[in-house]
């Protein structure tokens, strides 16, 4: 109406949110962890330093199930939003937010999130992706061994199609050719690796649950430097284990990227629908020296220059 005059609360409030933005992260931040797992304890400071809210920490302790009562104490706590951590965190908040869409959820440290259908059904959900895009993948294995140019590919359709074709889009950019293999469980993953290794002179693994497996790795790492074949995962053990080479996200940016996703959507409105998943903000390149000597490659010092550890 012409010439009323605001209440002076509502004014109050409007200069509250000029002058200092973070004064509308008042409300408190629920963060939700799947276990107790000291990966978990870097974002977590991160996102709580930058978020400039009360955070609450609830931990599902491994299983959805082991406390029924943290459900109802967390949406008690009327959260501004959810910053779910591992696979059963995320699941666990998107359920718990079926009939609470109006609370924002961010999931980090999913890997392969796409199988669990995170983002499907609900406009509440956010995420931030566990693998680094196959791209960049790739273009960190030319870089180190530009004679890598056939790419072995193991997957299975049910759990990583999605990313399958990513990668396709990837190789072709960069001119690299892919081989690849499907698997319908993991008992079919050493068959489909002797069919492929005579035809390539690396293989991609994937975070694929018929793939990816503790057996299925260490029979693999064997079998890379036997057959002198350069092998590239997402995972920091696999560096570690014995394979060449691991490229992943920096684990110390998740938090802050996570905070920053947050204050989009609670200071200023972003829709999590908007968002979806984001790529990770880093990389890390783990390199293994040894294993790179056993299979015959050579390692220039601009190489080793790249790597952000040298595994020896």
């Amino acid at each position: 109406m012409a010439g009323k005059l605001f209440p002076i609360k509502i004014l109050i409030g409007l200069t509250l949110i000029l002058l200092f933005p973070s004064a509308v992260l008042a409300q408190q931040v629920a963060v939700l962890l799947s276990d107790t797992e000291q990966a978990y304890l870097r974002p977590v400071s991160a996102f709580s330093n930058e978020i400039g809210a009360e955070v609450r920490i609830y931990n599902l302790q491994g299983d959805i199930h082991r406390d029924p009562q943290l459900m109802d104490r967390l949406l008690a706590s009327r959260p501004g939003l959810i910053f779910a951590l591992g696979a059963k965190a995320a699941y666990a908040a998107k359920l718990w937010t079926q009939q609470h869409q109006e609370i924002p959820v961010i999931f980090a440290m999913v890997f392969n999130w796409q199988k669990y259908n995170l983002i499907n059904g609900q406009d509440n959900m956010a995420g931030i992706a566990s693998e680094v895009a196959p791209g960049i993948q790739f273009l960190n294995l030319s870089m180190l061994v530009p004679t890598a140019r056939r790419i072995g590919i193991i997957y299975s359709p049910e759990h990583s199609k999605e990313i399958v074709v990513q990668a396709r889009e990837a190789a072709a950019m960069l001119n690299l050719e892919l081989r690849e293999h499907q698997i319908s469980s993991p008992e079919e993953f050493k068959s489909a690796y002797r069919q492929l290794s005579g035809q390539v002179d690396s293989f991609w693994l994937l975070n694929d649950p018929f793939t990816y497996t503790v057996g299925n790795m260490d029979w693999m790492k064997d079998r890379c430097i036997k057959d002198r074949l350069v092998c590239v995962g997402q995972g920091s053990n696999l560096a570690e284990i014995g394979m060449m080479l691991s490229v992943l996200p920096d684990i110390d940016n998740i938090g802050t990227q996570a905070a920053s996703m947050a204050r989009n959507i609670m200071q200023r409105g972003q829709l999590p629908k908007d968002i979806r998943v984001m790529e990770p903000l880093g990389t890390r390149i783990l390199l293994n020296q040894r294993t790179a000597e056993r299979i015959g490659v050579p390692l220039s010092a601009q190489a080793l220059g790249m790597a952000t550890e040298v595994v020896e």
